[in-house]
């Protein structure tokens, strides 16, 4: 084999082992990013949402049941519609959040038993209406309805807000970066693309020289095609930037009480990143044309030396 020959073909696997190992940083870096807007949206989000939800509704109804009961009307009212509205809508938020929840099996877990309590506390607190009429009575429900809801630890309150926190620790898994996609993302993929760059300029060079032919257009349209790849890092950004985004708006305090605009919102900020999340599946396809442009560019050349005298 000549000289010229071998290098060809070293320089040929060379490009084709960089290629291979270039989009799969590429498509694992990307996908890493792209994944999570879809789970932020059709997971992440409602069953935040919802049970913040519970909390507020749950936490402002043992007020309303206790002033409906104390109401001087109370024995032909009965218990406040604003109190069973806002009892209807945690235990709605709950039989939805826990099909949803993305706290993981204990979360759920969790959910079941306070969707019981919840159940407890509502009798307790048609338990204590009954007994409006007597105070001590009437006291010891109220008193033990407030326990079922806030006691530390154990109580209702308490179990939603260990859920909501290891929901926003999944959360924050799914919009922040982190160190193994910083590290794809600002050394491995950049690396790798540059050194196959580097290497389809310099194989360019070697064929102008060796065969006196100002360019070898395959090549020079696998250059093109590395340019190409750009928009997916502006993509990249775009998708990350919209993720923290998301993150910002339900992690705020008051989303309990502005479920619908918050939902509403953070679809709005994820709606471009979801086609843009689409893109993953193009760059297995841009790596087959790449290598494809390659292997067409290298092999005439190297087939010009396949027969040697001997």
């Amino acid at each position: 084999m000549s000289g010229t020959r071998a290098f060809l073909v070293r320089r040929l696997i060379a490009l084709l082992v960089v290629t291979a190992l270039a989009v799969a940083a590429l498509l694992a870096a990307y996908f890493g990013v792209s994944r999570n807007s879809a789970a932020v949206t059709d997971r992440s989000t409602p069953a935040i949402l919802q049970v913040a939800a519970a909390v507020d509704a749950l936490d402002a109804s043992y007020d309303e049941a206790k002033r409906s009961i104390s109401s001087p009307t109370a024995e032909f009212e009965g218990l406040s519609e604003e109190y069973r509205n806002q009892l209807s809508t945690a235990k709605q938020s709950l039989a939805q959040v826990s099909k949803s929840t993305i706290g993981g099996e204990s979360a759920r877990g969790s959910l079941r038993t306070t969707a019981a309590l919840v159940t407890s506390y509502g009798d307790t607190i048609e338990q204590a209406y009954a007994s409006r009429d007597n105070p001590t009575l009437k006291n010891a429900y109220l008193g033990y309805a407030d326990s079922i809801l806030r006691h530390d630890q154990s109580g209702i309150l308490d179990r939603l807000e260990a859920v909501q926190k290891r929901q926003f620790n999944v959360l924050d898994d799914q919009t922040s970066f982190g160190w193994l996609l910083s590290f794809a993302w600002w050394l491995l993929v950049p690396g790798l693309f540059l050194t196959l760059a580097a290497l389809l300029v310099h194989t360019q060079r070697f064929l102008r020289h060796r065969f006196r032919r100002l360019v070898n257009p395959w090549l020079a349209a696998a250059t093109a095609l590395l340019v190409a790849l750009l928009p997916l890092a502006v993509f990249t950004y775009q998708t990350q930037d919209r993720l923290e985004s998301a993150g910002a708006s339900l992690t705020r305090p008051d989303i309990g009480h502005t479920g619908g605009p918050t939902a509403r919102k953070v679809a709005r900020t994820m709606r471009s990143a979801h086609w843009q999340a689409g893109a993953v599946g193009w760059i297995p396809v841009g790596g087959a044309v790449l290598a494809a442009l390659i292997l067409v560019g290298l092999q005439p050349r190297i087939d010009e030396y396949r027969f040697q005298p001997r």
